[in-house]
């Protein structure tokens, strides 16, 4: 485990922190990137590509999202947006953007907290190395890490680096009640993603909710010329997992049930769309929609799954 801080101070653009360290977009290894850009309107600040995501999060000021799809979002301080796999986006305004960019199968989102008192929770991943980092908006906080500690100012970010099984308790104590506090996640999946390997691919990304897209091939069909049972609960496992670790802390499937509605017959893509039926403390559920290329609905999914958050 590696904890370390980066300063925000200056609204200058600039990297804060890579992973693996000493990398740039563009190298061989690149993964993970944190950085900070200050908008202008003349000079967008662009994002995307073929095997890059990010997620990005206005710090201050005002920002305008235009995606290469058409889609244009305005954007309000502490408004969260993510550029998935194969989309390009371009960044304009006035202040300051916290960023994520991801390569080589990572994932990763970031959320909002707002703790009221000492929050709590198991870290590390089974599956790869993970990055965290947390920013204080309004406020500092002090955090540890299995008794290892740091302080952090307003305008500071604190990353926590942890190695594939490495896991430990984090404790987090905000300078004061239900103040803001940001909080960055990702994990290095690949070759671990079997969700990427049949083709699902994300299209939007929230805290607890996700839909994501899977374009048919006939590898994913059954031998009567519908999309396998096995292909559709895939895709709704891989969006409902991405939402239900946007809500926080380590999550596991407890319980799952699928409905089919109407046969697949030779959709040329699948959607899935999550939404959030209940987030309790140990407890979370999900519906997800599955619907076809003619906004047909094929089958409704419902997850439960269960928080390790300590």
């Amino acid at each position: 485990m590696k904890i370390q801080k980066a300063f925000l101070k200056n609204r200058m653009s600039k990297t804060l922190y890579n992973y693996p360290q000493n990398t740039k977009a563009g190298d061989k290894d690149f993964k993970i990137s944190f950085s900070v850009s200050a908008l202008e309107e003349e000079n967008a600040e662009e994002f995307g590509g073929e095997t890059l995501s990010s997620y990005h999060l206005l710090l201050e000021g005002r920002g305008k999202y235009d995606y290469r799809d058409g889609r244009s979002l305005e954007a309000k301080p502490l408004d969260i947006h993510s550029c998935e796999e194969g989309e390009n986006l371009k960044v304009t305004g006035q202040g300051r953007l916290f960023h994520m960019t991801m390569d080589g199968g990572v994932r990763g989102f970031i959320r909002i907290l707002k703790p009221e008192q000492m929050l709590s929770m198991r870290i590390g991943e089974g599956v790869g190395d993970c990055v965290m980092a947390f920013l204080g908006i309004d406020g500092g906080f002090r955090l540890e890490v299995d008794g290892e500690a740091v302080n952090c100012e307003r305008d500071e970010v604190v990353f926590i680096e942890m190695k594939n099984r490495e896991f430990g308790q984090l404790k987090l104590w905000p300078e004061q009640p239900g103040m803001t506090i940001v909080s960055a996640n990702s994990v290095m999946l690949s070759p671990y993603d079997f969700g990427k390997y049949i083709g699902v691919r994300f299209l939007e990304r929230g805290d607890g909710t996700c839909k994501a897209r899977l374009d048919v091939r006939p590898e994913h069909m059954n031998p009567i010329g519908t999309v396998h049972g096995g292909c559709l609960f895939t895709l709704a496992d891989a969006a409902c997992g991405i939402a239900a670790s946007s809500t926080g802390g380590i999550c596991t499937t407890v319980n799952s049930n699928i409905q089919f509605l109407n046969a697949a017959f030779y959709p040329k893509y699948l959607t899935a769309e999550v939404k959030p039926k209940k987030i309790g403390h140990k407890l979370r559920n999900f519906q997800v929609e599955i619907r076809d290329d003619k906004e047909r609905l094929i089958c409704t999914v419902d997850f439960v799954f269960y928080s390790l958050q300590k």
